[in-house]
């Protein structure tokens, strides 16, 4: 299986003939792997060979490993769905239009003092408490992306309470306020998921996720919302529309 006289790499080769086999079905999801000692006695490599190769596999979420019992293959990646990210921040109908089934629901919802970033974001004062609202949204019953939002309490009274009848964000802060928010900046930035992230999104911490970090206005431009959102790296594909002058 190695081509000793090619120019390809030898980790390289061993990366190919792994995702080989799990396209051809030959090694399946949650099937263990040979160990690294193993698989470079029967190929006449290096261990740091293998160790390379499993360790490039593991980074782009086609293994992963359990630490103590071995190397494993992954969750086969599911199909990208394209998320139009607009001025307006409407999860519900953009899922919709796309074709998809989405869903959500609510991790945690508490009050709690504004940390000093998201004072900085939405201007807030020290002593200004907000609410913090983290989601899990999926699409056809896949986890999509997880969010962590962050609202003022002078402008959301009972907030907490009307969540009971949450299906749209956007419809609650509607009906319920009369706000209707829109994107007044967005941060974009490739990083790993934290635990909790992983958790919610069912991937491992070293598949690469996409963090949106957004402030969001009132009709009447007060700020008003700013959420951190985690889309997963594997089904996900973002793209951003401007709007015409």
């Amino acid at each position: 299986m190695i081509d000793r006289n090619g120019d390809l790499p030898y980790y390289r080769q061993l990366i190919n003939f792994v995702q080989s086999q799990i396209d051809a079905g030959v090694l399946k999801e949650g099937e263990q792997l040979p160990s690294e000692v193993a698989l470079a006695e029967a190929y006449h490599v290096n261990r740091h060979t293998v160790r390379q190769a499993f360790s490039e596999l593991c980074r782009i979420g086609v293994l992963y490993r359990e630490k103590g019992c071995g190397t494993f293959v992954a969750k086969p990646l599911l199909d990208c769905m394209e998320y139009k990210l607009s001025r307006k921040n409407r999860f519900t109908e953009n899922i919709c239009q796309a074709g998809g089934v989405p869903g959500s629901q609510v991790l945690r919802a508490m009050e709690m003092n504004a940390p000093a970033e998201v004072a900085r974001k939405l201007s807030l004062g020290k002593a200004e408490n907000v609410y913090v609202l983290e989601l899990l949204r999926t699409v056809n019953g896949n986890p999509f992306l997880a969010s962590t939002n962050f609202f003022p309490v002078r402008l959301f009274p009972e907030f907490l309470g009307k969540l009971m009848d949450f299906i749209s964000l956007s419809d609650l802060l509607d009906e319920h306020y009369g706000i209707q928010l829109h994107r007044s900046s967005c941060l974009f930035r490739a990083s790993f998921p934290n635990a909790q992230e992983a958790a919610a999104l069912n991937v491992p911490r070293n598949l690469p996720v996409l963090r949106v970090e957004n402030v969001l206005k009132s009709q009447d431009e007060v700020l008003s919302q700013y959420s951190v959102t985690c889309y997963r790296g594997d089904n996900a594909k973002v793209s951003v529309e401007w709007e015409k002058n």
